[in-house]
């Protein structure tokens, strides 16, 4: 028998002509709240900072709010393990307020549930060098 030389599919691409991840994130030009579980073991915190730092450096980014907020203790499904702190942040976001109970809040309670924000860029950066190595692979 010979090559099969029928045609497959085209090679998977991203919307835009993205290169990856991170620059997919760059073409989302609307407000993104990034509402992660601290303790989720599949799209975990470094992902989340990753993905806060493409979406802080997209050229519509001061036209547009970006906010990443983790809620501990919750895994993959914040929305789910948390509900009270997750819709009480989601209900101010949709509002246009800040997702924490005053904009210059780093955490705040919700019960057995604490929110905490990133407050600056230098909070979204690596924090060990595995970190930046996995989540260097996203660009």
């Amino acid at each position: 028998g010979g090559a099969n030389t029928t045609p497959g599919p085209p090679p998977a691409t991203l919307p835009g002509g993205a290169g990856g991840f991170e620059a997919l994130l760059q073409l989302c030009g609307c407000d993104a709240l990034l509402l992660y579980g601290a303790d989720d073991p599949w799209c975990s915190p470094p992902f989340g900072r990753a993905a806060a730092r493409a979406l802080t450096r997209r050229a519509c980014a001061g036209e547009r709010r970006t906010e990443l907020v983790l809620l501990s203790p919750a895994g993959h499904c914040p929305h789910h393990e948390a509900p009270e702190a997750a819709n009480a942040i989601l209900s101010r976001w949709v509002k246009g307020q800040p997702p924490l109970a005053s904009a210059d809040a780093a955490t705040e309670a919700f019960g057995r549930v604490s929110a905490a924000r990133a407050q600056s860029e230098g909070e979204l950066e690596p924090r060990t060098p595995w970190e930046g190595l996995l989540t260097g692979m996203l660009s």
